[in-house]
């Protein structure tokens, strides 16, 4: 997979991820997956410039993915203000 293609991926499976937490839904362990999945993908596809970023992206997200296996919907809300957060140290690219 290139990076284009990874980037609109993942960008839709987020924009799942926010749709439920803003109608105070716990999103779908399956989009959480999916999510995690490509996130993990990133560092891979990155920059030696910003990888650091992208390795703690991946790493964001599987604590995403851990917070909803456990139910815990203020973690989850909390994890997507921080990758919202990081989405913002990443290279324009993203």
């Amino acid at each position: 997979m290139d990076f284009r293609t990874l980037k609109t991926e993942l960008e839709k499976v987020y924009s799942d991820i926010t749709g439920s937490i803003e109608i105070n839904a716990l999103p779908e362990l399956e989009t959480l997956q999916e999510f995690t999945r490509l996130a993990r993908m990133m560092p891979m596809l990155a920059d030696e410039d910003w990888i650091g970023e992208a390795e703690d992206y991946a790493h964001l997200a599987n604590q995403i993915l851990m917070a909803a296996r456990q139910n815990d919907f203020k973690t989850v809300v909390q994890l997507a203000d921080s990758l919202d957060d990081a989405q913002r140290l990443l290279p324009e690219k993203i």
